[in-house]
């Protein structure tokens, strides 16, 4: 008799930021995950503040309200770098040597064009990052939870 076949399935599905449909899917992915032969990975994940923000490095993952953001590489770069540094202020050719890597001045609107969409994508947790005029920018989240790697056990 030959083993039963397996079938791995990845699902990714893009919702609306809306707090109903976001429970009726996940209430019908918790009814599937029941189904006998299902198995899930459920990967461990606090649940993040009511309105906060919070940034998972390890999976560069970023959840606000709750829902997950999709950002792109360098955003996501630059919103853990300004909010590892609370209240700092970080020039732009700062911003430019640490997340994008550039060794010499660049005269560029990088910075600004990214910190913008990056607003965009964070809605109301935009406001987050402050811009100093002339200067750079300041990242002013009080309720933004960094969360640890998870630990590694060593043999």
């Amino acid at each position: 008799m030959s083993p039963t076949p397996s079938v791995v399935v990845q699902l990714k599905i893009e919702i609306p930021r809306d707090p109903a449909i976001f429970a009726a899917l996940s209430d019908l992915l918790h009814s599937l995950a029941e189904l006998p032969g299902v198995e899930v990975d459920r990967p461990a994940v606090a649940e993040p503040a009511e309105d906060g923000l919070r940034i998972v490095p390890h999976s560069r993952t970023v959840l606000h309200r709750g829902l997950a953001v999709p950002l792109t590489r360098l955003e996501f770069d630059l919103l853990l770098y300004l909010s590892e540094r609370p209240a700092q202020v970080l020039p732009r050719d700062t911003l430019l040597a640490d997340v994008w890597g550039f060794d010499q001045p660049v005269n560029s609107r990088t910075v600004d064009v990214h910190v913008k969409r990056l607003r965009d994508k964070l809605g109301v947790g935009g406001t987050w990052i402050a811009t100093v005029r002339g200067v750079g920018y300041r990242f002013d989240g009080e309720d933004v939870v960094i969360e640890p790697a998870p630990a590694t056990t060593g043999f």
